[in-house]
């Protein structure tokens, strides 16, 4: 997918010697800062190492989404390609996501049906279907 908000390499870009271990470093800071994590319960649904953290934070802070919203688009996005449903009818099941590095009030996130509208395409192409 092409950036649908200009050039913005910011952690990853590779012209900067060490980018890559200075964006694992920032992910471990904001983990070990992170109160709110304590704080309220999760679905505890996605574990992942701290550079797949990176990437996604990447691509959430390029369509202005925030990281919770950009897992559950990509999940959406996802569903709706392998079961062959409208993006929008997947997306209705999930919370508006918020933009990216703003802070939710109490409460947040509140499951408000996320239109699937906004901060650029969610559709998959280019991969071949699960029956094939």
């Amino acid at each position: 997918m092409p950036n649908p908000r200009g050039n913005l390499a910011g952690w990853s870009d590779r012209e900067k010697p060490g980018w890559e271990e200075e964006a694992i470093k920032r992910v471990k800071d904001r983990r070990n800062r992170s109160t709110r994590a304590q704080e309220r319960p999760s679905s505890q649904t996605l574990f992942y190492e701290d550079q797949l953290r990176v990437w996604m934070d990447e691509c959430a802070a390029r369509r202005n989404i925030s990281l919770s919203g950009y897992a559950r688009r990509a999940i959406c996005a996802m569903i709706a390609h392998d079961l062959g449903l409208p993006y929008e009818q997947v997306t209705r099941f999930v919370a508006q996501p918020a933009n990216y590095g703003s802070i939710g009030g109490p409460g947040h996130p509140k499951l408000t049906h996320d239109d699937g509208k906004g901060h650029g395409p969610w559709v998959i192409t280019g991969l071949k279907d699960v029956d094939e």
